[in-house]
């Protein structure tokens, strides 16, 4: 590399960046609750109105990365604890970094260490980031959740 800085993201990643993404991906390996493309796998997009996932198919206290299609940024939905699901742009609000779920039910951004907390509307726990995440809008009904119209 030669010092230059590429806009491309999917092209070029930052050792911060790798090294953060590296061990979300151990973690993934490790069959933690959680996705990420940075992993090498592609995120399904989902467009308004479309399913993101099966209720089944997630427990309390774990979360389903994916492609939102109106933006073409990282979304995450999260099953909390109580069993309630919301959904989040997955772009921290610092620097645009990718948030992952870790399993104490944050979501944290691997660049500059930012925590949000999606039980409390994706308010930011600790910085960098002083704004939160912005919310997705999402249904849930027939045991399905989706993306709202």
């Amino acid at each position: 590399m030669n010092g230059e800085k590429s806009t491309d993201r999917t092209k070029r990643t930052s050792r911060r960046e790798f090294l953060g993404l590296g061990a979300a991906c151990g973690l993934a390996a490790a069959g933690a609750p959680l996705l990420l493309s940075s992993c090498g796998q592609e995120l399904p997009e989902v467009g308004r109105g479309q399913e993101i996932a099966r209720v089944a198919e997630l427990e309390p206290n774990s979360a389903y990365a994916f492609a939102d299609a109106t933006t073409g940024g990282p979304g995450v939905l999260v099953r909390l604890k109580n069993g309630d699901f919301v959904a989040y742009s997955a772009e921290c609000t610092h620097q645009g970094c990718t948030v992952s779920y870790r399993d104490k039910g944050y979501l944290a951004c691997p660049c500059h260490g930012s925590v949000f907390d999606p039980a409390e509307g994706g308010e930011v726990v600790s910085g960098p980031a002083e704004e939160p995440l912005p919310r997705l809008r999402i249904e849930v009904r027939d045991g399905r959740v989706f993306r709202a119209s």
